[in-house]
């Protein structure tokens, strides 16, 4: 009676497939589940010549845990890496915005002391600068509920969360 060989591909499936758990993840998974079905086909249809149906088994278990676990875990590693990415643009897009805001306080500052002919020093109020904002100061609104305080001609505008124009944001 002629022995039984092994089928190669038993063998690399529950290789790969143990190498899935340990370390490589669905990189080895995926091939240990197309081996594992690759090799237990083949001995289904040569059983008297071929063994290894348990190494396939365990590769084809191994493989489909792992790739279980990736499809489960790797969507929480991209949000972990992803949320903190966002909140940092979005925090990055209020302070711009804040800052532009800031900028055209100082030019409709700048636009009334030209055209009243007002020195460093002289205060102005939100209906004097708002003729030369589009829409007014109510059209300016601080992104983080920040209050603007316009300050006297030579000074800058300010913003109670994000300081003022020449000072650096955080």
């Amino acid at each position: 009676m002629q022995q039984k060989r092994t089928e190669g591909q038993a063998i690399a499936s529950m290789v790969l497939g143990i190498l899935s758990i340990i370390s490589f993840g669905i990189l080895t998974a995926i091939p240990a589940v197309i081996c594992g079905h690759i090799a237990k086909n083949k001995i289904r249809t040569d059983s008297e010549n071929l063994q290894g149906d348990g190494m396939a088994l365990s590769g084809l278990i191994l493989g489909y845990i792992t790739i279980g676990i990736s499809i489960l875990v790797i969507p929480f590693i991209l949000l972990a890496i992803g949320i903190p990415a966002f909140t940092q643009a979005r925090e990055s897009a209020m302070e711009s915005s804040c800052r532009n805001n800031l900028r055209s306080i100082e030019y409709a500052k700048e636009a009334c002391a030209a055209e009243r002919s007002l020195s460093d020093g002289t205060p102005v109020t939100e209906n004097q600068i708002g003729v030369y904002l589009k829409g007014g100061m109510e059209s300016i609104i601080c992104a983080d509920q920040g209050e603007y305080t316009i300050r006297p001609i030579g000074l800058p505008a300010g913003c109670s969360v994000h300081g003022t124009v020449d000072e650096p944001f955080q």
